[in-house]
Parts: C-alpha cells; sequence; structure tokens
C-alpha cells in the first residue's frame, strides 16, 4: 500500500550518514574529555558546598547530588548520551558537534565557576 496518485513512484530520502574521519572523532572525543573534565568539578565542586550547608540550586539534580556516587553515575550517564549524540550529529552534519560541546562546555564553565565563588570566600584567610 502506498500514499500518492496511482501509478507514480515516490521516492522516500533518509538522511545518508558519512562515516566520521580520523579528525573528526578526535575533535570530539577531546571535547568529551575536557566535557567531563567539568561534570567531575562541577560534581567535586558540589560536594563541597553541600559539606558546608549550602544546596543544589538545579532542581532536578537536588535529589541526586546528595550521593555522591549517585551524582557520578548520572553525569557518566549523560555525558554517554552526550557523545552518541555527538556522534550521529557528525555523521549527519559535519562540524556540528563543535558547536554542541561548546554550547555544553560554556553552561559547564559558567555552573563550576559559580560553584568556585560560593567556596572560595568560605576558606579561611
Amino acid at each position: 500500500m502506498s500514499a500518492g496518485i496511482p501509478g507514480q513512484n515516490i521516492q522516500c530520502a533518509f538522511p545518508e550518514y558519512h562515516p566520521l574521519n580520523d579528525e573528526a572523532l578526535r575533535r570530539i572525543v577531546e571535547f568529551l574529555l575536557i566535557l567531563g573534565t567539568l561534570f567531575l568539578l562541577d560534581i567535586v565542586t558540589t560536594q563541597v558546598i553541600l559539606r558546608m550547608g549550602g544546596v543544589e540550586l538545579n532542581p532536578l539534580m537536588a535529589g541526586f547530588v546528595v550521593h555522591p556516587v549517585l551524582h557520578l553515575g548520572i553525569k557518566t550517564a549523560i555525558l554517554l548520551l552526550i557523545f552518541s549524540v555527538s556522534l550521529v550529529a557528525e555523521q549527519r552534519v559535519k562540524g556540528s558537534s563543535a558547536g554542541f560541546y561548546c554550547v555544553l562546555i560554556t553552561l559547564y564553565i559558567v555552573v563550576v565557576v559559580n560553584n568556585l565563588f560560593v567556596i572560595l570566600p568560605a576558606l579561611p584567610a
């Protein structure tokens, strides 16, 4: 069964996935390592803030950050999801993963810097 005018051929174009070259894969892995480092810094600084009596500002993560291992597990799962999405995006549109990672890296730089601004004034002089 097909839709359309009888007797006409309908072509359905599916997106074509291009293989990744070594340079693109290397760039994705480098961005992933940077983002993973920022995730780890976020986890560590968040734990320091919680031990100082602070609270998690992200309501979606508030229940998870009180358990450091669970927090790490969730961030690891998110990182793997980001890696998978970036691979598919890069195969469909060359260079798209760079923009994707730049937005996420910028966001987590802001998060870590915010956490440091909470921690540093509380350190003894």
